[in-house]
């Protein structure tokens, strides 16, 4: 299945395309994701999760064609 992932800063884009969506198999959670784009353990802790615009865990299954967003809880400016 593909997601779009909009990975949070710092994270590694190397596995998702020129568009940002992700190869991954059926079955697969907000949880996989995140290891797929390399994000330590510490940051996940710090982030909110959206699919497709909803607050969603680390364990919710992803289904084809779902839009994953990584919001930090932190920020400046």
């Amino acid at each position: 299945m593909k997601v779009k992932v909009f990975p949070p800063a710092g994270c590694d884009r190397s596995a998702l395309d020129e568009r940002s969506w992700a190869e991954l198999p059926d079955g697969s959670t907000v949880g996989d994701v995140l290891k797929l784009i390399k994000c330590s353990p510490v940051k996940a802790r710090l982030l909110l999760v959206s699919v497709n615009g909803e607050r969603a865990k680390l364990h919710r299954e992803l289904r084809d064609g779902d839009v994953v967003g990584f919001f930090s809880l932190v920020s400046g400016g």
